[in-house]
């Protein structure tokens, strides 16, 4: 069976890793180190984008688990000045 980690984000969607033949633990282990890796590698992207939606899908395009990521700045962080 073929399986693909699918990023979402309000600006894009992407077929972004695929993965072969892998049982539902390794499948969401490779999920978890996907997701691991990507925000190592783009954590500029995450405060940008603010809500990121990683969708693992099978070959028929079934969804089978669903990572969700957001990013919020708190009041203690936000500009008083900025525009909501």
């Amino acid at each position: 069976m073929r399986y693909y980690i699918n990023v979402k984000t309000a600006a894009q969607v992407e077929d972004t890793i695929q993965i072969d033949g892998v049982d539902s633990q390794a499948l969401r282990r490779e999920t978890a180190c996907f997701v691991g890796e990507l925000l190592r590698d783009q954590p500029i992207q995450v405060w940008l984008d603010r809500e990121w939606r990683i969708e693992v899908t099978d070959e028929r395009g079934l969804i089978l688990y669903v990572m969700q990521i957001s990013a919020a700045d708190t009041a203690a962080t936000r500009d008083p000045r900025a525009t909501l």
